[in-house]
């Protein structure tokens, strides 16, 4: 049975991740091959997704890095992660 376009949104993370049976992957894509707005709908959460992820990223401190190759592992509250 064919997928409507109110069941996309429910299963685009999975279908996104392929963390989905085969046949469910493959319904999604046949929705997606043939619908307009649900591939847009998709290929939005892929993108949102992909910006949240790169949002996460802090770069390490240069002064922790230093002190790790070093072996000094104490705490320091004062180092602060970078912005990339």
């Amino acid at each position: 049975m064919p997928l409507r376009c109110s069941e996309i949104p429910d299963r685009a993370n999975a279908y996104i991740d392929r963390e989905t049976s085969v046949i469910d992957y493959l319904k999604v894509a046949s929705h997606l091959a043939t619908c307009p707005n649900c591939r847009t709908y998709v290929r939005g959460l892929r993108v949102t997704r992909t910006l949240a992820a790169a949002s996460l990223v802090a770069e390490m401190p240069e002064e922790l890095r230093r002190r790790l190759d070093r072996g000094d592992h104490r705490s320091d509250d004062n180092l602060e992660p970078t912005k990339p």
